[in-house]
């Protein structure tokens, strides 16, 4: 009863959908470990390394199955090349970009701008001031906050209120609204004061730790969460599905594993044209890119000319509803008959592909 107040149910309540961040328990993993990719997507989906400068620093990431206020995972950046000497121009970001459309409640660019308050669960490998920050795209406006690691190589929870931005714009569009930056390390050229909303592109204070400057260095994150209001609530823990449906707005591996993919038609003599239901409405007209074309192969309907290897696979009538057209092709060999039935399939266990429409 005490929840329940003349307005409503009390700020601190949990409620269904209050988290802007995707996955950020850290429990979807479509892509798997990455090693050294920069300006690229970690291991974790939605979770973004942002790199700038002449950054020497090489990160593995990895879904690791630890994380701090009961969280079952993390997102784990274990560095494996160190950042000595860190440039003025350098900034290597953990970032996470939240759809514009999916922010316009915050009425940012009004009198009426929400705050909003970040939350989460960090292992660092070092004490002391530590960034996160806040940058809106459309406006070049940023808003940069310090926290504090007590100690070492343990899950610490922290949360930051940030206000509303009168001076704001977020574009009501499928382009990037926010970034939420948890800084490695930086260069004077991305560092200004903290605690205010300034006119610029900006990361951390000049405060900021060199997380990377040791190969021992390992540093998880989980637990992320940003909501409207002054409050930091408890972590909204959805089932499994409605995470995995909404990465699926931005990414999808298809892992067919040595099976049926679609049935489609010849359109020529080397071709299959072949209908393939989406999981979800992507983003935006998604991209496609594959493992060993070899590993696909296609059939006729009445197996009178039998699989034949693909030399590649490509996306035809690309669509972000949820269907595409997928266009099979191989090179030399047998030939089909023009609109017969035809078979797409996975003829190794290792075959993947992967639909791309990330911000």
């Amino acid at each position: 009863v005490s929840t329940i107040g003349a307005s409503g149910l009390n700020s601190a309540v949990s409620q269904i959908g209050k988290n802007l961040v995707t996955n950020g328990g850290a429990n979807v993993s479509q892509r798997g470990t990455q090693t050294g990719q920069y300006n690229a997507y970690t291991a974790v989906d939605q979770f973004w390394f942002q790199e700038a400068g002449s950054v020497q620093a090489r990160f593995t990431t990895t879904q690791d199955g630890s994380g701090g206020g009961g969280h079952a995972n993390s997102l784990k950046l274990d560095c494996t090349t160190a950042e000595s000497t860190v440039a003025a121009g350098d900034i290597l970001n953990l970032q996470h970009r939240i759809e514009a459309q999916h922010l316009q409640h915050l009425q940012w660019g009004t009198a009426s701008a929400k705050d909003v308050t970040l939350s989460f669960w960090m292992s660092s490998p070092k004490t002391g001031t530590h960034c996160v920050s806040l940058y809106q795209a459309d406006a070049t406006r940023s808003y940069i906050a310090e926290f504090t690691i007590a100690a070492i190589n343990t899950f610490e929870y922290f949360s930051v209120t940030i206000p509303g931005d009168t001076g704001g714009t977020i574009n009501d569009d499928t382009g990037p609204g926010l970034y939420v930056s948890f800084p490695l390390f930086s260069g004077s050229n991305w560092q200004a004061a903290a605690g205010s909303w300034l006119g610029s592109q900006d990361y951390t204070t000049s405060n900021q730790q060199n997380l990377a400057d040791n190969t021992s260095n390992n540093i998880f994150v989980t637990g992320v969460q940003l909501e409207v209001g002054s409050v930091a609530t408890d972590f909204e823990h959805e089932p499994i599905s409605v995470t995995l449906a909404k990465c699926h707005r931005y990414f999808y591996r298809c892992t067919p594993t040595a099976s049926d993919i679609s049935i489609g038609y010849c359109n020529a003599v080397r071709e299959g044209k072949f209908n393939f239901a989406l999981p979800a409405v992507m983003r935006a007209v998604p991209s496609i890119a594959h493992s060993t074309a070899s590993e696909f192969s296609h059939h006729d309907g009445d197996a009178t000319t039998g699989a034949i290897a693909l030399s590649d696979l490509l996306l035809q009538n690309a669509n972000s509803q949820p269907y595409i057209t997928l266009l099979s092709r191989h090179s030399g060999g047998s030939t089909y008959t023009v609109g017969q039935t035809m078979r797409l399939v996975a003829n190794d266990a290792a075959a993947t592909f992967d639909l791309t429409a990330e911000i």
